[in-house]
């Protein structure tokens, strides 16, 4: 995926109008805290013009109105009141919004990512998928908290103020207006170029997060050869860039957002000060309009300097919003099946028929693959590096489209057949099992609520891993440590054997899941893989050859094509490429 993001003003405005289509199941909640709003506005305008009053009608006045001042001072703190009061409940409620959006736009961006296809996976950096569900939906959420709650409710309150200037003097709001115009070509001005420093800022930020990703999860690798330092310099020098990219940013906010608003601040109230200085030669100037018209003044250019100020926040959130919704609209899924796929896997025979397969499109990884697995045999997978064996499970799996020829099971296309009732009757296990923090039951059946705890045990002891499990606190129920820390390899195979068996499925595909194990496990396993492939469609990639002597068809592979076929005897005889795989193999084990 395409890291950096370059925004046009349109997409811009396209991208906020998509965020806010998530407001509309939560109308009747934005309605009333918009009613809520007006009141607290309504109320906030109140306050200056009962000033005005106290201050014409009263103050100037002689004798004092002891009276009517209280009322007009308890008018005045009521007004306050209820704009405290309602201010909150506005608050309150769009927060919680806001809230309530990130939460859906999260689990919508987990949901997509389960179902993309694994080529999108492969080009994307894990680092870089982390930061959008965690940084990116973040920077959405304290935008709409933070920035369209502040926006809308300044925004009404700059007309209110607007329309209220207009009713007590239409010369003075006209000069105060007439100074909006500056403050708008001053944000255009900050939002054309804190677009540019916030798309590198957030682009720098995800590769942080892919190089601390990768470093955590490859620290054993970084510590055997010594990399510490290489790394280090490396985090250092993104991070550094990092840094430069927010200091951008600072710079752009220290010169635009603070002294601007000011400035135009300032020149509002000297030119308004100004023109009634002039009028006082002619006309009676009242104290209380001069002190409405100032407090007025400061209140329309207080809403503009919080919208500023929060334009960094909101140019951050959009091209958050815009990598997030990238991802939402990415169509590379994982393959899917026929839209009225109802078949069912019964016999479990496997046919692939002239299946060419690439991951790129463009260089082929397979080219004519045919074969058949009738029901109940093992077809085991040879050849070197590269030569296409995974693919092949690749392709069975359904984690890959492909798109020349047709892979069948019961004769009938792979497509024709539901996509949870396919994972249902095939099992993978790995050649580097994952095992999940939680306990070993967990593990095994996977939180599947249609699945006992009896049959989890039996599983464990047809495979023969209740040997260990038994010799464990708590046995079944141990705490497993992440990724299975505290395991043996032999013993996560183990249990990834057991996890494929309490499915009880058809097919079993097993990607090179004895080559990890020392030889001690692996003969602990050899029997339970027996009565495991008894009755069970096998397809298995083998790296020991003396693993798959029993095979009913060894298929050799080389550069994604099948160059020889038959069983282990046939094929020694033929004395071709399996025959020198053996024997060297075979010197390897000796000369142990």
């Amino acid at each position: 995926m395409k890291e950096d993001l370059k925004l046009s003003r349109k997409q811009q405005w396209q991208t906020l109008l998509r965020l806010l289509t998530y407001l509309k199941p939560m109308k009747k909640t934005l309605i009333i805290s918009v009613f809520f709003l007006f009141i607290a506005v309504g109320s906030d305008l109140i306050g200056p013009i009962l000033i005005k009053q106290i201050v014409d009608t009263q103050i100037l006045r002689n004798p004092l109105d002891i009276q009517a001042i209280a009322l007009l001072i308890s008018g005045y703190f009521l007004s306050q009141l209820v704009v405290s009061i309602f201010r909150y409940l506005y608050t309150y409620r769009f927060f919680s919004i806001g809230n309530r959006v990130t939460q859906e736009i999260r689990l919508e961006l987990f949901e997509k990512l389960q179902f993309l296809g694994m080529r999108y996976f492969d080009k994307t950096p894990a680092g870089s998928i982390v930061s959008r569900v965690t940084n990116d939906t973040d920077a959405i959420q304290e935008m709409l908290v933070s920035v369209v709650s502040v926006a809308f409710s300044s925004s009404v309150l700059i007309v209110a103020i607007v329309i209220t200037m207009f009713y007590l003097n239409v010369t003075l709001a006209l000069i105060c207006v007439s100074f909006i115009p500056l403050a708008l070509i001053v944000v255009m001005i900050y939002q054309k170029y804190s677009t540019r420093n916030y798309e590198t800022a957030r682009s720098k930020l995800s590769a942080l997060n892919t190089k601390l990703a990768e470093s955590i999860s490859g620290m054993g690798i970084i510590q055997v050869f010594n990399q510490q330092k290489r790394l280090a310099d490396e985090f250092a020098n993104t991070n550094y860039e990092y840094y430069q990219a927010r200091m951008k940013t600072l710079k752009l906010d220290g010169l635009l957002l603070y002294p601007i608003i000011h400035l135009l601040t300032a020149l509002t109230l000297g030119t308004v000060l100004l023109y009634m200085g002039f009028q006082s030669f002619s006309h009676t100037v009242t104290a209380g309009l001069i002190l409405v018209f100032v407090d007025y003044v400061y209140r329309l250019y207080d809403p503009l300097f919080q919208i500023m100020d929060r334009l960094s926040i909101f140019q951050q959130a959009i091209v958050s919003a815009a990598r997030v919704f990238a991802i939402l609209d990415h169509e590379e899924m994982a393959p899917s099946q026929d839209a009225n796929a109802v078949n069912e896997i019964s016999d479990a025979k496997i046919e692939f028929r002239d299946v060419t397969f690439s991951y790129d499109g463009k260089h082929n990884v397979l080219n004519n693959i045919s074969f058949t697995v009738n029901p109940g045999e093992t077809v085991a997978l040879v050849g070197h590096t590269g030569s296409g064996k995974s693919s092949i499970i690749n392709v069975m799996m359904r984690f890959y489209e492909f798109f020349e020829g047709d892979v069948l099971i019961d004769n009938q296309s792979i497509r024709s057949y539901p996509m949870p009732h396919l994972r249902e009757k095939m099992s993978l296990v790995l050649q580097d099992p994952f095992i999940y923090y939680g306990t070993i039951a967990d593990n095994v059946k996977l939180l599947n609520p249609n699945i006992t705890r009896q049959q989890v045990e039996d599983a464990c002891r047809f495979v023969q891993a209740d040997d260990f499990i038994q010799t464990l606190p708590e046995t079944y129920d141990y705490q497993v440590s992440e990724r299975g820390a505290s395991f043996s390899t032999g013993q996560k195979q183990l249990l990834a054997f057991a996890r494929t068996i309490v499915t009880n499925p058809k097919i079993l595909i097993l990607d090179e899941a004895t080559a990890n194990i020392d030889t001690e496990t692996e003969s602990l396993i050899q029997e339970g893989l027996q009565r495991i492939r008894k009755g069970r469609t096998t397809i298995a990639i083998a790296h020991r050859l003396s693993t798959i002597k029993d095979a009913n068809q060894i298929l050799v592979l080389e550069e994604g094509h099948i160059v020889e076929r038959g069983t282990h005897e046939s094929l020694l005889s033929q004395k071709g490429i399996y025959y020198n795989m053996y024997q060297l193999q075979k010197q390897n084990m000796d000369s142990q």
